[in-house]
This record gives structure tokens, C-alpha cells and sequence, in this order.
């Protein structure tokens, strides 16, 4: 049996800088559950059903502008507002750069396998049919380079698009991918009843078992040597130091640690960070060889997500939204349940700061149809919705079941690659490095915008939100 412990406070602090920005677009349109390709491809089981799937069409679009930062305010520094930042030109040589896709979960399912990726720096495409590009006259962009492929983090079942640039000459201010997906996401209703029947598995099927480790993860910033023992010892404090998690149901295990988990952390603050570069905010970019400046970001643009690796946020229990989803990942992972956050962009959510959500899915394991399958914990409503450790036995609303999941869009597994690239400042799914003899600017604005427009098949008109 789960044994219910004391609370406790690990501390610890993890300074966080201000996060350097860019422009960008995307667009999402969808199509309702009339459409063929929304009918369920994952396999049928009594656990968890499918309830108004809705397919999606994602285009996202990351843009890196090169600069560096001329002046600051020394009063308040590193916010990005009183920056006076300086456009530079940059020549990338050889590159690599990825970006992720989500395909098959628990509640969403690709209606097929189809990327479409463009790669512009400035206004000369670089797409994956061109072999040689020219700006001007005898002005060589790219030669020999690299077509797009989809690669898989080794070790794991996550996929991102890969390019890895043949050698681009010249100097350009700004990279643009353009990158369109496809996926279905649906409602759920989810059996706690039976599900609490299912026994912990003697091993995990490969595409739940690459999802173990690692326990704790980047988000773009250092992970501890010790990192992992953290972990352990919280959970080992939450259940008893001497309790197997598996002597209980996997699913009151689980319930049972989302709940302390939710106990342990105050969620203040926001998860995602935009621009505040406007001319109306004091910024200035100055385009010196136009002799002019320039605003550069839309106010709705992602510039970052603010979030911290899980054994940091075990010492210093504040966080974001996303820090509550991270932690959660790890802790599971810790007593040996496949575990992986979900980054999804909530489509009736119209606040920038709010519609990117950081959910955790797990694994559970049906021996007499040798079925693995996911369930979904919305965690930041669980907690708003007042789940907690103490309760762990009790149906929990987004927990498994959730009636809003079809306007949830899945666009990645992880908020910063698992694997040696950058980001800019802050993590924002994407990540690039240099190649060869290139080098990256030391200074970048990154931004990426999901701005869901809704175009149902049937030409209704986009279902209207509850007052």
C-alpha cells in the first residue's frame, strides 16, 4: 500500500535571464469530425475512448534573426524592452536544425505521415529538391545541400524533422522555416474502474519503455550529476523509504504522486514568455544599412517557455505550469512508469501566454490483448480542479477523461530536443547547431507563433465557447 508522508521543501535556486526574441507566424486550420481522415487509428481497448476527433493542419514557423544588444538599461537589466538591439548579418556555412512532430498518442493519432518544411534566409529559399542557389550574379547560397529528413532522438520514439545544410555562402539577417504537419485530436472518456484492474507489466513494450529514461531532462539548461538521486529521494519521502511503488494498483500509484506533486508546488507565474519588442515599448532595431528602424515582433509571438530541469524544481518548489508538468514526468518515470510531457496549443484558449500547455501522458499495459496504450493528465485543471494525494482513489476530471482534448494540438514531446543543439535564451521546441566550419551569432531572436484558425469540413462555422 501507498503510504501518505509529511510534506517537504528540498531548497535551491535556478536563476533565470531574460529571453531574446523574434518574429514569427503559424497557422493551424482544422476539420471536424465529419472529415474521413478523423475516424481513430490507434487500437480499440475498453480503457480509454474517443469521443468529436478534429484534424488539424499545423504550420508552424520559427524565424532566428541575427543581432547583438547595442545598450541596456542598467537599472533593470536583461528586460528585453529597454534593449536598443543592433541588426548584424550572419553567414551560417553548414548547419543542422530540427523541429518536432507528434504523431500517435492518447488522444491524438497522424491522418497520415506527410511533412512539408521549407528553409529561407532572407528571400532565397532553400528548399530540399534545390542543389544550387544563386542571389545576384555568380552569388553561390547553397551547394550540394542536404534534402529534409525525419529522424527519430535516438533511443526514443520521438520524431523531428532534420536538415542539415550543405554550404550556404553569404551573409543573411534572418532564417525562416515554414514547417506543416498533420494530426487528429479527440476527446477522451477514460474507465478508472477497470484501468485500476491492470497489473504492472513484467516489461515494457519498446515505444513505452524509451520513455523511462531519461528521468530527468534538458530544458535547455544543465542537468545535475545528482539530478536523478534528487528525484528519488522526493519520491521516496512521498511514499516511504522502505514501500515498493508497485505493491500497490499502477493507477492509484500514479493518481497518488499527481496529487503530491500538485501539493508540492506553488504555480506562480507565467509558463511562456512573448516580445515586448515594439516601437511602443521603447525597443529599437536599427536597420543601419537602410539607415532606419524597424519593429520586428507581433506582441502574440512565443518567444521562450519558462521552464526549469525537474530535479531543480524539486529543490525550489515555485514554478510555472510547465515546471508542474515537468516534475510530474520525472516522478513517474522514477518509479518505472513510462512518462512523457506533451507540449500542446490550446485552441479556445485566445490569451498568448496561456494557450500553450505542457501535459503529461503515461503508459498502462493490457497483458490478455498485449495492448500498451496512453492516458492523459491535464495537470495544471487537475490541480485547479482540486485533485490531490489524499484523493487519489476518487474519478478526477482531466485525468483520462477530458472533454476539451479535441482543440488540444500536440506539437511536441519535449520542450527543449533531447540532443546536443541550442536555443536562444529560453527553450521553444526547436534546436539548431553548427556544422563544419560554421559558426552560430552569439545573439539571436528567436520566435515561433501557433495561432489556431478553424475551418470545419462541413462549413459550419467554428463552434461557439461556453460563456
Amino acid at each position: 500500500m501507498i503510504q501518505l508522508t509529511r510534506h517537504a521543501t528540498i531548497s535551491c535556486s535556478l536563476l533565470l535571464g531574460a529571453c531574446a526574441l523574434a518574429i514569427c507566424g503559424s497557422e493551424v486550420s482544422a476539420q471536424n469530425s465529419a472529415h474521413p481522415d478523423a475516424k481513430p487509428v490507434l487500437p480499440e481497448n475498453p480503457y480509454l475512448s474517443y469521443r468529436d476527433p478534429w484534424r488539424w493542419d499545423v504550420r508552424s514557423q520559427l524565424f532566428l534573426s541575427s543581432g547583438y544588444i547595442l545598450a541596456d538599461n542598467p537599472d533593470t537589466p536583461g528586460l528585453s524592452h529597454n534593449e536598443t538591439v543592433i541588426s548584424t548579418r550572419w553567414t551560417p556555412r553548414e548547419i543542422e536544425l530540427v523541429f518536432p512532430v507528434v504523431r500517435e498518442g492518447s488522444f491524438y493519432w497522424s491522418p497520415n505521415k506527410e511533412v512539408e518544411v521549407s528553409i529561407r534566409f532572407d528571400d532565397v529559399n532553400v528548399g530540399k529538391d534545390v542543389k544550387y542557389l544563386e542571389l545576384g550574379v555568380d552569388y553561390p547560397v547553397a551547394e550540394n545541400n542536404a534534402p529534409i529528413q525525419q529522424k527519430f532522438v535516438d533511443g526514443t520514439f520521438a520524431e523531428y524533422t532534420h536538415w542539415k545544410s550543405g554550404d550556404i555562402r553569404g551573409d543573411y539577417r534572418q532564417l525562416h522555416l515554414k514547417h506543416d504537419s498533420h494530426i487528429v485530436s479527440a476527446d477522451t472518456v477514460f474507465n478508472d474502474k477497470l484501468a485500476r484492474e491492470l497489473p504492472w507489466p513484467d516489461a515494457w513494450a519498446p515505444e513505452a519503455n524509451a520513455y523511462l529514461t531519461p528521468i530527468v531532462e534538458t530544458v535547455g539548461a544543465p542537468v545535475a550529476p545528482d539530478a536523478e538521486e534528487t528525484i528519488d529521494t522526493l519520491v521516496k519521502f512521498w511514499i516511504g523509504e522502505d514501500t515498493d511503488p508497485k505493491s500497490g494498483p499502477q493507477l492509484d500509484v500514479v493518481k497518488f504522486l499527481t496529487g503530491k506533486v500538485i501539493e508540492y508546488i506553488t504555480v506562480r507565474g507565467q509558463a511562456t514568455e512573448y516580445s515586448a519588442r515594439s516601437t511602443a515599448g521603447g525597443f529599437a532595431w536599427k536597420d543601419y544599412d537602410n539607415n532606419r528602424p524597424s519593429t520586428v515582433v507581433s506582441a502574440n509571438t512565443w518567444g521562450g517557455f519558462i521552464a526549469r530541469p525537474a530535479d531543480v524544481i524539486a529543490r525550489e518548489p515555485q514554478g510555472s505550469r510547465f515546471d508542474l508538468a515537468t516534475l510530474l514526468t520525472s516522478v513517474l518515470r522514477s518509479v518505472g512508469v513510462p512518462a512523457r510531457t506533451v507540449i500542446c496549443v490550446n485552441e479556445l484558449e485566445d490569451d498568448p501566454l496561456l494557450n500553450a500547455v505542457a501535459m503529461v501522458e503515461f503508459a498502462m499495459h493490457d497483458p490478455e490483448r498485449d495492448l500498451t496504450f496512453w492516458v492523459p493528465i491535464d495537470v495544471d485543471r487537475v490541480r485547479l480542479t482540486g485533485g490531490r494525494s489524499s484523493q487519489y482513489q476518487r474519478k478526477w476530471i482531466y485525468f483520462g477523461s477530458h472533454d476539451e482534448l479535441s482543440h488540444m494540438i500536440p506539437i511536441a514531446y519535449y520542450i527543449h530536443p533531447p540532443a546536443r543543439y541550442e536555443a536562444y535564451h529560453l527553450p521553444l521546441l526547436y534546436g539548431i547547431r553548427s556544422a563544419g566550419e560554421g559558426r552560430l551569432p552569439e545573439y539571436m531572436i528567436q520566435g515561433l507563433l501557433v495561432d489556431p484558425i478553424v475551418t470545419p469540413a462541413t462549413g459550419r462555422d467554428r463552434p461557439r465557447r461556453e460563456e
